[in-house]
């Protein structure tokens, strides 16, 4: 990848206010784990593996699973820098049973990562392979994106995230588009960069004036990139878990427990259960 590449991947860190959302899901999780007697995790998707450390700490055997070499060069970074030994390990969909080698108690895959398998064909690939490296029992935590409300009230656009970071003031701006279908959605990921010597840099009423003769623009950039996620509406994602195996299939609205509200939560959290035999 560019170097531009390697910045959207450490970006994902910046977007993300991972203390308030760890706090936030960490005690779901928790309690989901005790009640199921989970000891050991294959973090799928895993991104940055800022859930997988979270899940070593807590005594737990961690798999954090990416495609991405940039991703996961990220994610050793933060295993690093947090003192974990979480195992981070290069992967695809439908690659994680052989990965890990053996049955494992439960399998997330979080942080909207599932609907990149782009068709059904990869969604029910994906599946199979989460129901074969699960043991009977075990249980399965998917969060993603509540589609059933992009595709009903065809949002165009999610909340703008502003960060303060070392490398200047930033603009995190989603905007979304449709296939004809409904099967697909379309994001272009927009980030706007002012560069931290235009914020950093001491300005008195009479230099602002060269300032701007030099720099009109301000000293922002932009850049973007566009991802194709596959749709996964409520009633197509607990048909298809059924026909991999799972049951006990429910939703969630928030990490709190609360029910599933289909035409309002932004995102889903389904968790299931690997059927017995």
């Amino acid at each position: 990848m560019s170097p531009g590449d390697r910045n959207e991947e450490r970006e994902y860190d910046e977007l993300v206010d991972w203390e308030s959302r760890l706090a936030r899901e960490g005690p779901f999780f928790k309690r989901l784990f005790v009640e199921r007697g989970v000891r050991s995790v294959a973090d799928v998707g895993a991104g940055s593996a800022r859930h997988s450390i979270m899940f070593r700490s807590w005594g737990l055997e961690v798999w954090a699973i990416d495609p991405s070499a940039d991703m996961l060069a990220l994610a050793r970074e933060n295993v690093s820098r947090l003192g974990s030994d979480v195992r981070v390990i290069e992967g695809r969909f439908g690659e994680v049973a052989g990965i890990v080698g053996r049955p494992v108690d439960a399998l997330t895959c979080t942080g909207n990562a599932l609907p990149h398998v782009r068709s059904l064909d990869g969604l029910r690939e994906a599946l199979d392979d989460f129901a074969a490296v699960l043991l009977p029992g075990g249980v399965l935590v998917l969060h993603y994106l509540n589609h059933d409300r992009l595709l009903s009230k065809r949002i165009r656009t999610m909340t703008p995230v502003f960060r303060e970071t070392p490398s200047g003031d930033k603009f995190f701006l989603r905007l979304l588009d449709y296939t004809p279908s409904g099967d697909g959605v379309l994001f272009d990921f927009v980030t706007l960069v002012r560069d931290a010597s235009v914020r950093d840099t001491p300005h008195t009423i009479d230099s602002w004036p060269k300032t701007l003769e030099d720099d009109p623009s301000g000293g922002w950039t932009l850049r973007s990139r566009r991802s194709l996620h596959f749709a996964m509406p409520l009633a197509l994602m607990t048909a298809e878990l059924e026909r991999a195996g799972f049951t006990e299939v429910r939703a969630f609205g928030d990490h709190g427990g609360r029910e599933f509200e289909i035409d309002s939560d932004e995102s889903v959290i389904v968790v299931a259960t690997r059927a017995a035999g």
